[in-house]
């Protein structure tokens, strides 16, 4: 390797990892962390919630699925908060294509669940994405990917 082939290369290895190439540096200044200190003692905030739940219940996509098929989905929300089955979006395929009316035009759902029954998947491979709110407003969105049977 050559003097300029190595000094280029150390020089990138060097950018790649900026904490070995530079000296320490302080996050809070002595000005800063001594008002911190002065300062009365508060609560740290709260954590904030965690995102729905989204569990496929059936089928089992881990094998190939054979139609007809039932799609089972359960949803779950956190402690005093429950699940909007308004907001619930179905999408198929690289393109998003809005399913949601369709599915939910044939689905049984509960507050927590919704299940359709012989639904019938042309062969090969599938992606199906849920998106899901609870009554605070915090999303969660899983997507599915799976074959059916020829």
């Amino acid at each position: 390797m050559n003097r300029r082939a190595f000094l280029f290369t150390s020089a990138l290895g060097s950018a790649a990892h900026p904490a070995f190439a530079q000296a320490s540096w302080r996050l809070v200044s002595p000005e800063e962390e001594a008002r911190d200190d002065a300062a009365p003692e508060t609560p740290a905030p709260p954590d904030l919630p965690a995102p729905p739940l989204i569990e496929l219940v059936r089928p089992d996509i881990s094998r190939p699925v054979q139609n007809p098929v039932t799609i089972e989905v359960r949803f779950g929300a956190g402690p005093g908060r429950e699940i909007d089955m308004s907001s619930l979006n179905a999408t198929y395929g690289r393109l998003g294509i809005n399913i949601t009316g369709r599915l939910l035009a044939h689905a049984v759902t509960t507050p927590n669940s919704m299940s359709a029954a012989n639904v019938d998947l042309p062969a090969g491979q599938h992606r199906v994405t849920l998106s899901i709110a609870d009554t605070t407003g915090k999303r969660a969105s899983q997507t599915f990917q799976f074959s059916v049977a020829r």
